[in-house]
């Protein structure tokens, strides 16, 4: 069988295999909207069962619009909100578009573009470690502060832009993860992308929760979900209130996104795709915890990315030492934004040999306890020695259950107890 597997920006890893060695071809891309333009101008005229965006506001409202992070087609998106709040009946309304703090500069840039001259729009990327641009408003259910930027708080109306997830993504914490814990101050971002919570299940909830509370204490009502069909294409905008949306997408994708082969295989071929802003190590750690769903116990993964950013401290100290058990028993006390991507890694270097084809340097890939893959050659000879292989697209946004299992990424933490 001729495998075509797409990963990174434009990349395809081609190969032909028996068909006796090939366990699956899990590709959930599915249709593509053909307009986001015309979309997003009738979730903000015309969503169903809410009044158009004009109609619900009133003049000198500040309309603010929460962009989440990983949104397809943000550029576009935001180029629309523009430009139907430019329209007459949005006179003496003013706008601000808040963007992650970690935005990349060039997508900066063109939105600051975007709002040109217009002195009713303000464009801010969010600063979690300036106090002076966070508000205090409210306290959670375990009496922990909630700061959230102040923009958000000071608007009369704010409207999430986020992307929906399956609900079992490895660091998906719920359609109010657009606003919170996006928005917040650096001190609960870290707190909440501890590994502790994106591991275990019932700290997840917690989070999850906290984020609702988040969103509800900003009286958001109303917000835009997308739909992905890969990282970078749209297959639906919804538009609506945030917890019916988030109960209703979850089968769609489902029927998407979800996989469910007919047994494990010795190996798991598994890409992360979309250009650079889709090459991070989180992306990585998202498509790791799908393959380790598919494949045999003490079998082997290769991801094909275009990985080209250097890893951080707390990655590289996995090379450090050989002893695993000890190195997730100190990625659990860190907090910093990456360590859960460095837990996910070293917990499945403990059950599966681990090869990557990226644009890193081998000697850094090798130094993770990983196997460096040079080329689409040698990926192709990886795939050759194994005598079983499922292949994956778009591991980020995929969900694997092989037949009469459960998903489940939860780890036993009593054996890695302090």
């Amino acid at each position: 069988m001729q495998i075509s597997l797409p990963f990174g920006e434009s990349q395809k890893f081609e190969l032909e295999l028996p068909d006796e060695k090939i366990v699956a071809l899990c590709d959930g891309a599915g249709s593509t909207l053909e307009s986001v333009r015309s979309e997003v101008e009738t979730a903000l005229t015309n969503p169903p069962q809410f009044p158009g965006l004009a109609e619900a506001t009133v003049p000198d409202d500040l309309i603010a619009f929460a962009i989440g992070r990983h949104v397809p087609q943000v550029d576009q998106i935001i180029a629309t909100i523009l430009e139907v709040t430019a329209r007459a009946e949005f006179a003496d309304r003013r706008i601000a578009i808040v963007l992650p703090n970690d935005v990349s500069e060039q997508l900066k840039a063109t939105i600051t573009t975007m709002g040109g001259k217009r002195t009713d729009v303000t464009i801010e990327r969010h600063d979690p470690d300036d106090r002076n641009k966070l508000a205090f408003i409210g306290a959670s259910k375990e009496n922990r502060p909630i700061m959230i930027n102040r923009l958000l708080s000071d608007a009369d109306m704010v409207i999430p832009v986020g992307l929906a997830r399956l609900d079992s993504s490895l660091d998906y914490f719920g359609p109010y993860e657009a606003v919170y814990p996006t928005f917040t101050d650096r001190e609960t971002m870290l707190r909440l992308s501890a590994p502790t919570f994106v591991e275990q299940p019932v700290l997840r909830k917690r989070r999850a929760g906290e984020a609702t509370e988040a969103g509800h204490l900003l009286g958001v009502l109303f917000g835009l979900v997308i739909e992905a069909n890969g990282p970078e294409t749209i297959s639906a905008i919804r538009a609506g209130a945030i917890d019916q949306i988030a109960e209703s997408i979850q089968q769609e994708l489902a029927n998407t996104w979800r996989h469910q082969p007919a047994k494990r295989s010795a190996l798991t071929v598994i890409a992360v795709n979309g250009g650079q802003q889709q090459q991070t190590w989180a992306n990585f750690a998202r498509s790791l915890a799908v393959a380790a769903n598919a494949v045999d116990d003490n079998g082997a993964i290769l991801v094909c990315s275009e990985l080209a950013t250097h890893p951080s401290a707390t990655m590289m100290q996995l090379g450090e030492h050989d002893d695993l058990d000890e190195q997730r028993r100190r990625i659990r006390r860190e907090r910093t934004a990456d360590a859960a991507a460095a837990l996910q890694l070293a917990t499945t270097l403990d059950r599966n040999k681990i090869y990557l084809l990226s644009n890193l340097p081998e000697a850094i890939v090798d130094e993770l306890n990983m196997s460096p893959v040079a080329n689409l050659e040698e990926a192709r000879k990886v795939c050759e020695y194994y005598e079983s292989c499922t292949f994956i697209a778009n591991g980020q946004l995929s969900e694997v259950a092989v037949e009469g299992e459960e998903i489940s990424r939860d780890i036993d933490w009593d054996q890695y107890a302090l």
